[in-house]
């Protein structure tokens, strides 16, 4: 009962004080009070909270489809970034094929095995283009990302440090009025994964983004090495598969801070990767032992998309 009457008391000071302040308007003019007043309702202004809302409301179902699909693209960048794999899964469409041949469930069995193996991944998302037609986009991407291995190396005795730059084109396609990814078309990746040494060694590695299948192409990497070393390395070109099957080369030694290699791409209409390893070994000599360790080691891979000449798809 008391609080009812406390709210009642507040109530009514309200009420006084919008009271005081209309009879002090009115008396302020008094020559105006006999006169009579006609208000035009289109004056009166709208509660304006109540539009803010509906404004708000009605602009969230209205935005327009770049407006859209940027949003969707920061989801996707959280997602990725927290490893939500469950909620990055239902932005993809089920018909879901990439230009690898890989579906849906394909590509998540890839980054499940693959998320226990690195830590601490910083990714940046830029989209450079937007495309809309109606239901469909088709929007381009730059993505770079940075982190660290999980596991130590047995023969730096340290931590890798991984890059990934990558630029790419997905389709979007419009389901159930939700945008999801319908293809991505991958057009140049390149992933760096280094220890010891090789942490601070510049490398680059250069190679073709198109080639026609079952034909020669050159793969150059070219590096600037420390002081005091010996460098031994080796270029092989893989097909991306999954499982991936890895080639095994023999290491030659490195002159002149460059390797080359003639590889020839395969048949199959599979796209590949050319990768280089690099590792980098210091000799310490304590007579009459001459020893070498191995202080640092690189990874440096790039893609080469195969595309079928109109000849073999004739045969």
């Amino acid at each position: 009962m008391k609080r009812k009457i406390l709210n009642l008391l507040l109530i009514l000071s309200v009420l006084f004080s919008f009271g005081v302040q209309s009879s002090t308007a009115i008396t302020s003019a008094p020559e105006k009070a006999s006169q009579t007043v006609s208000i035009d309702p289109n004056e009166i202004p709208d509660n304006e909270a109540e539009v803010i809302k509906k404004f708000r409301f009605k602009n969230k179902f209205q935005r327009s489809p770049e407006a859209q699909i940027r949003s969707f693209y920061k989801s996707f960048s959280k997602y990725s970034e927290h490893n939500e794999a469950e909620k990055l899964k239902a932005l993809y469409s089920n018909s879901f094929l990439n230009n690898d041949g890989f579906d849906k469930d394909t590509i998540f069995k890839m980054m499940t095995d693959s998320v226990d193996a690195y830590k601490d991944i910083k990714n940046t998302l830029d989209i450079e283009k937007i495309n809309v037609d109606g239901n469909y986009a088709v929007v381009d991407l730059h993505e770079f990302a940075i982190g660290s291995t999980s596991k130590i190396n047995n023969n730096t005795g340290d931590y890798g440090l991984i890059s990934s730059d990558m630029y790419y084109t997905d389709y979007l396609q419009k389901e159930g009025g939700k945008w999801k990814i319908i293809s991505t078309n991958i057009k140049s990746e390149k992933v760096m994964l280094k220890y010891g040494e090789a942490k601070n060694m510049a490398v680059e590695i250069i190679a073709p983004k198109l080639v026609p299948a079952g034909s020669e192409y050159n793969v150059d990497v070219n590096l600037s090495s420390p002081d005091g070393v010996v460098l031994i390395g080796s270029i092989v070109n893989d097909q991306i598969l999954y499982p991936q099957v890895q080639k095994k080369d023999v290491f030659r030694a490195i002159k002149s801070d460059e390797l080359c290699r003639v590889l020839k791409s395969n048949t199959e209409g599979n796209n590949e990767y050319a990768t280089a390893t690099i590792a980098i070994t210091r000799v310490s000599v304590q007579p009459p032992k001459v020893t070498v360790g191995m202080t640092g080691m690189a990874f440096i891979m790039t893609r080469i998309n195969i595309v079928n000449s109109k000849k073999e798809e004739k045969r």
